[in-house]
């Protein structure tokens, strides 16, 4: 443990604390939670991986900590096989130190957490084909709600959070209206969108979602004593057990494909359509459209002539 000079030139010369500067840097968080800049969703991740930071570097004046006090924590979760944790954690530690930099507390470019190997997790989940997602499809029961939820992940191209929160009112001026849980994005879609490969609009999946259930949410159960969202859970559950009864195997060293692969799906078969689906899927920079375009090596790439 570093022995810490206490005294007031001392503390002049290295500067704040980590805790400190966090205690700063979470209130800017809380300003962009209420601008609306970020979700509550992020802001709360934010405050938890920042709570584990200072727990273990708090005392440290940010001036003073080193590329190898980041990198002993992120090994820690890399032996354990935790690359997301380490990935994600890393990343808010860059914008502390980046917040920091703009406040004028580090020097400009002073960034250890940077320095550090990026994590890259190894995705092992199978890509979902839509020959795949035809017999999913068909072995779902008649009339339940993972249908409807079905033809919304691949007609809208929405996470299973929004599409459990999608309403009946919040269709108007002829579109559907989407506020993003995880980034806050305001997406407007029309009611004439229509995806060729299942040959359905937005339109004719909404008016599927409607029956003698009242509930103002477009995906319900009759087994639901109060009209509110479904699980996204129950989204992904239903799914497997489809996908499970349908006999879809993933390739070699693949795991099967979940109920968020239609998220993929419903983009790549938008692009072939040469619909904008970058802001069909609500992303602020394309690289991260092309991702979900990445089927992982499992679909033939054709020259188109």
């Amino acid at each position: 443990m570093r022995k810490i000079d206490e005294s007031p030139s001392a503390t002049k010369r290295r500067g704040i604390r980590l805790k400190a500067w966090v205690d700063r840097y979470l209130k800017i968080q809380d300003t962009r939670l209420k601008n609306g800049d970020i979700a509550a969703t992020t802001h709360k991740e934010k405050t938890r991986m920042a709570a584990y930071l200072v727990s273990r570097l708090g005392n440290h004046p940010l001036k003073e900590l080193e590329v190898r006090d980041f990198a002993l924590i992120l090994d820690e979760w890399l032996d354990k096989d935790m690359v997301s944790t380490a990935r994600v954690n890393r990343g808010l530690w860059v914008d502390i130190y980046k917040e920091a930099q703009h406040a004028g507390e580090v020097p400009p470019g002073w960034n250890p957490p940077e320095a550090t190997r990026k994590p890259i997790p190894k995705v092992t989940r199978a890509r979902l084909t839509m020959e795949d997602w035809q017999k999913i499809y068909n072995a779902t029961p008649e009339k339940h709600f993972i249908r409807n939820a079905m033809l919304l992940a691949i007609v809208t191209g929405q996470r299973r959070d929004d599409i459990c929160h999608m309403r009946f009112s919040d269709v108007w001026n002829e579109h559907l209206h989407i506020t993003q849980g995880k980034t806050g994005m305001r997406l407007a879609l029309p009611l004439t969108l229509r995806c060729d490969a299942i040959g359905i609009t937005l339109k004719e999946v909404i008016d599927g979602c409607r029956d003698r259930i009242l509930s103002p949410y477009l995906i319900h159960s009759r087994h639901q004593k109060q009209p509110k969202p479904m699980s996204k859970d129950n989204l992904s559950d239903y799914f497997a057990k489809a996908r499970d009864l349908a006999g879809v195997i993933p390739p070699a060293g693949k795991t099967p494909p979940t109920f968020h692969e239609q998220r993929s799906l419903s983009e790549r078969l938008y692009r072939a359509q040469g619909i904008d689906t970058k802001t069909l899927l609500g992303h602020k920079v394309q690289a991260t459209t092309d991702r979900y375009n990445d089927t992982r090596g499992q679909e033939w790439v054709k020259l188109v002539i």
